[in-house]
């Protein structure tokens, strides 16, 4: 059974950072939307930071795919929550 997790980033306040790897970030969360890995997600308007709705078998799975990103590799995220969310309404309960 698959498991899904909203997953809270706090991006550095180096914006030139978050520029120079945004494109490989980009790349890389496409492809995880594409094998369904990820079913959701957007930057914060602000550009403090993102919010992702991720697919998973377990939370290792999880974790797998997060230290995979550029942006973890690269220092983008400075902070990460994860909680396992029950989505109760919307396309996403349907899942």
């Amino acid at each position: 059974a698959m498991n899904t997790y909203a997953v809270l980033w706090t991006y550095t306040a180096d914006a030139e950072q978050v520029a120079r790897h945004r494109d490989s970030h980009m790349q890389y969360i496409k492809s995880l939307a594409a094998e369904g890995a990820i079913v959701e997600g957007g930057a914060w308007r602000d550009g403090s930071g993102a919010l992702i709705i991720f697919r998973a078998g377990d939370r290792e799975q999880l974790q797998g795919y997060l230290d995979a990103d550029p942006f973890t590799t690269e220092d983008v995220i400075v902070a990460t929550q994860i909680h396992e969310w029950v989505a109760a309404i919307g396309p996403i309960a349907r899942i």
